[in-house]
């Protein structure tokens, strides 16, 4: 018999993810987002890449697995006046949050389209993520006087 030996893992290799709005982003391990539930609609994609937009406040939320599936976000506490996301006991533990201060609140934005005639911001269900731990969900609120399709004001993607 030998003794045992340490087995130190070897650090992550780069890889690439191919996106359609963003070109190839190269990226490593520890910068991708892992959502245990996915978004609505997207339960089986569960791994995420947050992107700074040109804006400050915004931000795209880019899935690692499908590149032509990306989300544009927005701070809603910049753009809505009185905005306020409920998160409860689960939604924090679903975070693995020690401290709200670790938690980014998102909105998603719906660009107008032939069924959505204005830009709208989902303040209902925002995306919540602990930066530090790299944990994301989409928590849906039954509080408040905020809509699914909120309309955004144009000066907030100007």
């Amino acid at each position: 018999m030998t003794p045992a030996m340490a087995v130190v893992a070897p650090a992550c290799a780069p890889r690439t993810v191919v996106t359609h709005l963003f070109g190839q982003i190269d990226i490593q391990e520890d910068q991708v987002l892992d959502f245990r539930d996915g978004l609505l609609g997207f339960s089986l994609c569960k791994r995420w890449l947050l992107i700074t937009g040109k804006k400050p406040g915004t931000a795209w939320l880019q899935s690692a697995e499908h590149g032509s599936l990306a989300f544009m976000l927005i701070d809603p506490f910049l753009t809505f006046d009185g905005y306020t996301a409920h998160l409860g006991p689960t939604e924090i533990a679903q975070l693995d949050a020690q401290d709200p201060a670790q938690i980014a609140v998102f909105a998603i934005v719906t660009l107008p389209s032939s069924d959505v005639p204005e830009t709208t911001a989902n303040l209902r269900g925002p995306v919540v993520i602990n930066v530090q731990a790299r944990l994301g969900a989409q928590v849906v609120s039954s509080e408040g006087t905020w809509g699914v399709r909120q309309p955004l004001p144009t000066a907030a993607l100007d």
